[in-house]
């Protein structure tokens, strides 16, 4: 039974692989023949760091925004008042 499941894993990946090569192959050609370069394949290592790298750029972008839409709202909610001697 082992072998079984064994040889199924290993026989469906010797009919992934192929055609992961060939789609790549094609995407490769169709962009050096625009003109285009071609992306590398990234290593797993890349793939965490940039991910994790995102990550990090989303949550700045959140607080980035989030303050942003603070002085929107702030903008938006003025009714033209003057201010009081003191308050900022």
């Amino acid at each position: 039974m082992e072998y079984l499941v064994g040889g199924v894993v290993f026989g469906l990946c010797l009919f992934i692989l192929p055609l992961w090569a060939y789609r790549r192959g094609l995407k490769d050609g169709l962009a050096l023949n625009q003109g285009k370069t071609i992306e590398p394949i990234t290593n797993p290592v890349q793939a965490v760091q940039n991910h994790i790298q995102r990550s990090h750029e989303s949550k700045e972008m959140k607080s980035a925004n989030a303050h942003m839409m603070e002085g929107l709202a702030n903008l938006m909610a003025y009714d033209g008042t003057p201010q009081k001697e003191g308050e900022t």
